[in-house]
């Protein structure tokens, strides 16, 4: 590694300007990097200072004052200034003791001059020489993104990424799969290297240890995270080695993960004769066996997904479909997938409990609308639907002619009954039912013919009226109230209703009847345009 990227005090002294200059103070603290050089000559430094600035001073600011030159050398250490050089001579003769000794106890170099200089001089020279760094620093990252990039060119490329960071830091490199396996690359000894592992599976550092941290992330999801260990704090240049590191592992993972999805897009066959229920429960067990050796699975799900335009052969569509896979594994779910026409079908494996398996996958859905990668669909664009849970896996059959069921319902379904799972849509699997078989509209006007007449003859609202009567169980006061009417003219439209649908709609099986109808007709209105 080039180690020379960071310019601190003590390589500015062997600079031409600093050859008669003398550290009286802080001389622990010479390894500090400067960042750019300041001439300061007020007492008071405010917010002027960003950090690991070294200061250049006459001290006309404090002018022989020792409690305001005491305050300030306070104000330099708290900003994280990286020195303090005085020249002595007209505004100061001398540096009083308790400066020094305050300097020294917190390691903050104080460099004199004991004759006149230009700072003009120093600040360009040193200036000059900051840029040079910082060139050769942009360099350097570039040469090392370089060999990053020809990693990923070849085969194993996530070890050889992690051992060319741990040549080029002289660190100790670690990297967590988010399944908690732990790849190390150290000069440590065995056991050392233990110690370090256990710290990190524990949560406890040692207090002479740095452990910088950068998470991998592909997708807007979090697969691992690269461990730098450090006796000394990382610096901003390493800081930026292992960040383009942490890229390049992420670019690496990402790539595994589409060729790994391309080959499993080769097994749809299998799973397209599996939805058609052409699988023995044992062929089916055998063959999740082979694919995940320990697993239990306690039933199973089909999840739909359909999107308006989207070409399947391109390779966001793949990317989706990792996105899907990881948010779902997420929830405790092992996911197989293949596509027909415009919908991915995805058959998710309970690998947890069922009592909580709709709650998992409403977190799952959720997660996904909220991604980068999902949030360029405009609303209609994308739909979901989730079958009936299965226990028997070779019943999926049922589970994903339900979960098309709901797809074709909620294209009906009318606003403020949104729901993609099958078992939330309650009445309106029936109506599609009646709807498929070409009586729904004889039975509307058979229950609710008369009221739709008047209302639309005369501008009335019955119809509003009787749903409200309905769901408020024949409480007229309630329904006066929702309606925000008089109860006179509830009265007025009830009589009305009474006449049109006879004096019996209240009774219990033709009250059935007519809020199926209501249903029915809702269903019917929103699918029309």
């Amino acid at each position: 590694m080039n180690t020379g990227v960071n310019l601190s005090v003590k390589e500015i002294l062997k600079h031409r300007h600093f050859q008669n200059a003398k550290v009286i103070a802080g001389k622990a603290g010479l390894c500090r990097t400067v960042k750019w050089l300041h001439i300061m000559e007020i007492p008071r430094i405010g917010n002027l200072l960003n950090g690991n600035e070294l200061i250049l001073s006459t001290g006309v600011g404090w002018n022989g004052d020792k409690e305001v030159f005491l305050s300030l050398i306070k104000e330099f250490i708290n900003a994280n200034a990286a020195g303090l050089c005085i020249e002595l001579g007209m505004y100061m003769t001398d540096v009083p003791q308790e400066i020094i000794e305050l300097a020294d106890c917190h390691d903050f170099p104080l460099i004199v001059f004991y004759h006149e200089v230009r700072f003009v001089d120093i600040t360009q020279d040193v200036h000059t020489l900051l840029l040079k760094k910082h060139y050769q620093m942009i360099s350097d990252l570039e040469d090392y993104s370089h060999q990053l990039n020809r990693l990923l060119l070849t085969s194993n490329s996530q070890s050889k990424i992690l051992q060319l960071l741990h040549d080029y830091l002289k660190m100790t490199v670690l990297y967590r799969s988010k399944e908690g396996e732990i790849q190390i690359i150290s000069e440590k000894t065995p056991d050392e290297q233990e110690k370090i592992i256990t710290f990190l599976r524990e949560d406890n550092v040692q207090k002479d240890v740095t452990i910088f941290c950068q998470s991998i992330q592909a997708l807007d999801q979090k697969f691992g995270d690269l461990f730098v260990v450090s006796e000394s704090e990382i610096n901003g240049f390493e800081s930026l080695i292992i960040d383009r590191s942490a890229i390049a592992l992420a670019q690496n993972l990402l790539r595994e993960l589409y060729v790994e999805e391309r080959r499993k897009a080769d097994e749809t066959e299998w799973i397209q004769r599996w939805l058609d229920g052409a699988h023995s429960e044992e062929r089916i067990h055998r063959y999740i066996t082979e694919l995940e050796p320990n697993l239990k699975v306690n039933g199973c799900i089909v999840l739909l997904c359909k999107i308006d335009d989207y070409d399947q052969k391109s390779s966001g569509f793949t990317y989706l479909k990792i996105l899907f896979r990881s948010i779902f594994e997420q929830q405790g779910f092992l996911l197989l997938a293949t596509v027909r026409k415009n919908q991915m079908i995805f058959i998710l494996l309970n690998k947890r409990k069922m009592s909580d398996w709709k709650r998992r996958i409403e977190a799952g859905i959720d997660h996904l609308q909220k991604t980068e990668l999902m949030e360029k669909y405009q609303v209609g664009q994308i739909q979901f639907g989730v079958g009936k849970f299965i226990d028997k896996l070779s019943h999926v059959k049922k589970s994903y002619h339900t979960a098309q069921e709901s797809l074709i319902i909620q294209e009906n379904m009318p606003k403020g009954h949104m729901s993609c799972f099958y078992d939330d849509l309650h009445i309106f699997r029936l109506v599609s039912i009646v709807n498929e078989q070409g009586d729904l509209d004889d039975f509307i006007s058979d229950y609710l013919g008369p009221v739709l007449i008047y209302d639309q003859q005369n501008n009335g609202k019955l119809m509003e009226t009787l749903k409200t009567y309905l769901k408020c169980n024949g409480s007229k006061q309630e329904t006066a109230t929702n309606l925000y009417i008089v109860r006179q003219t509830l009265y007025q439209r009830l009589q009305k209703l009474n006449e049109l649908l006879g004096e019996d709609f209240m009774d219990f099986h033709k009250r059935q009847a007519i809020e199926f109808a209501i249903t029915a007709y809702e269903y019917v209105s929103a699918s029309k345009p």
